[in-house]
């Protein structure tokens, strides 16, 4: 309703700021359907995709965000390493940031397994570690 309203106004119109955002194919196909409404939208910002060591920073930081960590051989160049030999750039570009969220619910994932595992084993296992084969299963089983 409100995009319908800021294609009706007229020249001159004082509109609070609107911002839509989508991926740039999506937006440019959207604009082109609604003449009236382009013309409203003198700027544009398009924002390129993460790099892998980009998404491996904020893995970093999303999981202490979350109260984990990473074992000492998971560095930023380790995990951008491995993110650029398991996915391809069209795939990051489809998910962009989320990459870091399916990454960190993987590896969650592998950490209670491994605590689980630990528990029949009769050793003990950082619930809150998460080590380079936690990463490495979660991109070969779920990242294409």
């Amino acid at each position: 309703r409100g995009i319908d309203a800021a294609a009706e106004g007229k020249e001159g119109d004082t509109f609070p700021l609107i911002i839509i955002a989508g991926f740039p194919q999506e937006m440019q196909s959207f604009l082109a359907a609604q003449g009236a409404l382009r013309k409203r939208f003198s700027l544009t910002f398009e924002f390129p995709d993460y790099t892998c060591k980009e998404l491996a920073k904020i893995f970093i930081d999303l999981c202490q965000a979350k109260g984990f960590y990473l074992e000492d051989t998971l560095s930023v160049r380790v995990l951008s390493d491995l993110l650029e030999k398991n996915t391809t750039a069209e795939w990051r570009a489809e998910r962009n940031g989320r990459v870091c969220e399916m990454l960190l619910s993987g590896a969650r994932t592998e950490v209670r397994r491994r605590s689980r595992e630990a528990t029949f084993e009769e050793h003990e296992v950082d619930p809150q570690l998460i080590i380079r084969s936690d990463v490495e299963n979660v991109m070969k089983a779920e990242f294409k």
